[in-house]
């Protein structure tokens, strides 16, 4: 193939095309035993100049665009870590009992929902035709999602501060919490995530 990267440019975007609006713009752990582990992110980013596929093709008129950024780390301690102002408490409770308390900020002020989804609602909307052609999303970045896997089975998910639309959900090792971008960014309380497990 003369161009194999244009292959990998559009399975990206069926890629996209075929996932839940909750995973577009995502924070995931997965977390070890002993407090550490690995962050990944996705968030979205205003596109400063013309895209390869754009700068090299003719004969379309493009309309809408948006940047998917993401990125992947590791880290040595949970409470170590600080994703804007989102912070982590983690430790062991007693009785082999561990906990985790995730602080999530919100108002105007709060710059973890900004960092993710650094575009106004309008160029949200005009972005949404570009990640589902389909027309059924009519506004991208609408939700966050956090989601983090614990070392062993989630005994507890609980949130504090719970306002309309979050949804904390969990499964075996895995616990989610959904936020809508709205409440993230509406002058309140903060919201705490609370988790636990039995090492």
């Amino acid at each position: 193939m003369r161009h194999p990267w244009i292959l990998l440019v559009l399975l990206a975007v069926v890629s996209l095309g075929g996932c839940d609006e909750t995973d577009l713009v995502a924070i995931r752990i997965r977390l070890r035993e002993d407090l550490g582990g690995t962050v990944t992110t996705s968030a979205l980013a205003q596109p400063t100049a013309d895209g390869a596929i754009q700068a090299q093709s003719h004969g379309a008129a493009w309309e809408s665009r948006v940047d998917v950024a993401c990125a992947a780390g590791r880290f040595d301690k949970l409470s170590d870590l600080k994703l804007a102002d989102l912070s982590f408490i983690a430790g062991e409770a007693g009785d082999g009992l561990y906990f985790i308390k995730v602080v999530l900020p919100r108002g105007e002020n709060a710059q973890w929902p900004r960092a993710l989804v650094p575009l106004s609602t309008e160029e949200r909307t005009r972005a949404s035709s570009a990640i589902d052609p389909s027309g059924k999303s009519k506004s991208i970045g609408s939700v966050i999602k956090l989601e983090i896997e614990l070392p062993r089975a989630v005994v507890s998910s609980g949130l504090t501060g719970k306002t309309r639309g979050t949804k904390a959900t969990s499964e075996a090792e895995v616990a989610t919490l959904v936020i809508p971008l709205e409440t993230a960014m509406t002058a309140g309380e903060s919201m705490t995530w609370h988790l636990t497990w039995q090492q």
